[in-house]
């Protein structure tokens, strides 16, 4: 019979590192954004991006505005990002992938022919604080001492029995004694990752990380020449008249195309209508490029590993939406 398993004497694991952990998780740098896979011999490789504004634009913003990001997004392009990188970017800011990065789970909903599934986005489960971690590791614990002390019972039972035994996912065991102990040791594993858990800050850790996407990305491809020098004047001369003459005309959106952009889409739109049967008016929140590149700096700063990782990605669907 094998020996008993003792307790791994374990600490708490540094927040940061559980922090960066959440955050390459939540900003999905843990996923392949270029879909491959082999097809008749042969790698196929699809972007896992837009092809257009995202759905989200076209249906919470009215038309004028929808032309604004539109010409905000040609800015982008003549000054050197690849349109469908930026349809990325945006897709970023989204009610739906601003709800998932907070943290709501997908559950499957399936439809009446229980072929395809959806997804339902609707519930919220924040993370759990260090105590609530106790009773898992308490429990794990506890099982696996009972595993132990009825070790021989459950032998003798695995033995007369026709019940599988358990498969991993590299090996399966051969005997049911290294099933026992395979079970054992991960509940010691289970026990210490528990034991070990300190809770990120998560609402603090995760506010406003859609726009790193589009400020990241704007500051690696797009010249900077060609955005300053797409700023128009507000007054142009008419030629058709005389030369002294001058009349307002704006031809291009001022500012920052990156600015325009995250003051347009980060605005809090209200679903309903107030009584005089008029949409309400969004509330627009400040940006400035400065904020936004700070933003991009301290982020650089905290975790400069997922801050390469980041780029990395981006690069990579440039690159590919380049060809």
């Amino acid at each position: 019979m094998s020996k008993p398993k003792t307790t791994l004497k374990t600490k708490a694991i540094d927040r940061k590192r559980i922090s960066e952990a959440l955050l390459a998780d939540r900003l999905g740098l843990n996923e392949e954004w270029i879909e491959r896979w082999e097809e008749g011999g042969k790698w196929r490789e699809e972007l896992q991006v837009p092809d257009g504004l995202p759905d989200f634009i076209r249906k919470k913003y009215k038309k004028g505005e929808i032309e604004d990001i539109g010409k905000e997004v040609e800015r982008l392009v003549a000054a050197g990002c690849r349109r469908r990188v930026v349809y990325f970017c945006l897709a970023q800011l989204s009610p739906e992938a601003t709800r998932l990065r907070e943290g709501v789970e997908k559950e499957p909903v399936f439809t009446n022919e229980q072929e395809d599934a959806v997804m339902d986005t609707e519930e919220k489960r924040g993370l759990a604080i260090r105590e609530d971690l106790e009773a898992v590791a308490n429990t794990a614990k506890a099982f696996r001492n009972k595993i132990h002390r009825y070790q021989r019972e459950l032998f003798l039972i695995a033995e007369s029995s026709n019940y599988r035994l358990p498969v991993g996912f590299e090996c399966r065991p051969k005997t049911a004694i290294e099933a026992l102990d395979l079970l054992q040791d991960s509940l010691t594993w289970v026990e210490a990752l528990a034991d070990a858990y300190t809770a990120p800050m998560e609402t603090t850790l995760l506010k406003s990380k859609g726009l790193l996407y589009l400020t990241l990305y704007v500051s690696m491809f797009a010249d900077t020449k060609k955005l300053l020098g797409s700023r128009p004047s507000d007054f142009t001369r008419d030629s058709s008249k005389p030369s002294e003459t001058v009349v307002a005309r704006r031809t291009l959106l001022a500012g920052d195309p990156l600015t325009n952009l995250a003051v347009i889409l980060t605005s809090r739109h209200t679903d309903g209508k107030d009584e005089g049967n008029e949409q309400k008016k969004p509330k627009h929140t400040e940006w400035s490029a400065s904020d936004l590149h700070r933003k991009l700096a301290d982020f650089k700063e905290d975790h400069p590993r997922l801050y390469k990782r980041l780029a990395e990605k981006l690069k990579e669907l440039h690159d590919f939406a380049s060809q």
